[in-house]
Parts: C-alpha cells; sequence; structure tokens
C-alpha cells in the first residue's frame, strides 16, 4: 500500500469513526422549582441506553437519583415514566423546604458527563456540568422561594369559621325570638 493510499485510508477510517461516534446516554436533565419549594425533575436518556442499564437493579428509577438538600436526602413524590424513541422520560416531582440553601446532586447510571439545568423560581437559569457518575458541587437555592403567607390549617380554621358564621346568626335569631 503506497504512502498516498494509506493517508486516504487514515481519513476515511479517522472520518467514519467520528461520524459514528456519540454519546449513548443522551443525558439531560432539568430540575425547575416553584415559589413554594415544588420541584419538578426530568431525566432524559436513550431508551434502549437506559433499559440495559437498569436491568442489573430492582427498585423504582428514583431510586438512582439523590437530591441532597441542606444536607438531607429529599426524595421525590412520584415518577411519571413517558416512554419514547428514541428518548424516555422519568419527570419526578416533589418539593423542597422554603428555607432551603444548597443542593448536591447524584444520578448513578450515567457514566459520560452530561448537563444539569435548574431552573429556578425566580427566573435565574443555571446549568452545571455533571462528570457522570459523580456528585454535583454545592448549588446554591436560596433567595428563589416564599413560604406560602397562609398555612393549610390557617386556611381551613379560616373557611370553616365563616362556614359557622351563618348557623351562628340562625342561633341567635331564633333565641332573640322566644
Amino acid at each position: 500500500m503506497g504512502p498516498l493510499r494509506f493517508a486516504a485510508f487514515a481519513a476515511f477510517a479517522s472520518l467514519s469513526v467520528a461520524a459514528g461516534a456519540h454519546d449513548f446516554e443522551r443525558t439531560q436533565v432539568t430540575l425547575t422549582f416553584a415559589r413554594d419549594g415544588a420541584f419538578v425533575l426530568e431525566i432524559a436518556n436513550d431508551a434502549a441506553w437506559l433499559a440495559h442499564r437498569l436491568r442489573p437493579f430492582g427498585g423504582p428509577f428514583s431510586d438512582r437519583v439523590v437530591l441532597f438538600v441542606d444536607g438531607r436526602e429529599v426524595r421525590p413524590t412520584s415518577d411519571e415514566y413517558t416512554p419514547g424513541d428514541p428518548i424516555v422520560v422519568h419527570r419526578l416531582r416533589g418539593r423542597v423546604d422554603p428555607r432551603a440553601r444548597t443542593l448536591r446532586w447524584y444520578y448513578g447510571l450515567p457514566i459520560d458527563p452530561y448537563p444539569l439545568t435548574i431552573r429556578r423560581a425566580d427566573g435565574r437559569i443555571v446549568v452545571e456540568e455533571i462528570a457522570g457518575d459523580a456528585w454535583s458541587r454545592p448549588i446554591d437555592l436560596s433567595g428563589q422561594f416564599q413560604a406560602p403567607r397562609v398555612t393549610a390549617t390557617t386556611a381551613g380554621a379560616a373557611i370553616g369559621g365563616l362556614l359557622l358564621i351563618p348557623i351562628a346568626l340562625r342561633v341567635r335569631s331564633a333565641l332573640r325570638r322566644r
């Protein structure tokens, strides 16, 4: 094989490898917060890759994800699975304390680096590059949440009180007539 043929072969081989190389995982993670601390965590992966990676593990998908907020694990309360071809999405929902200050993130399945996009309740967007099977650096959550001005207990008591006013007025009116 002459030098010219070898150079052509080497160029073809390198281009075909580069054209065929891609991120099999296709991992994309978006964490969106609401003012009250509620969050939606969307994790998108290649369907075939995810099925292969989940095979050795038992338990729910949410066990592969860790949200560590102010030194405590926060577990999602729901996991909605959206199948697709080639991408599948797990949409996990939950809530953090509105006084939350920092977040550490871990997703145990990816090997390759992937972006973690955080959509804060105050409108800011933060993108962190996560090094595959690794913890994120501490991510600032402070200043974006507002605790509710009225708790559920207070609201229930107020509604109950308002419903009792007409009854109290009728009883009072009936007692006056006697």
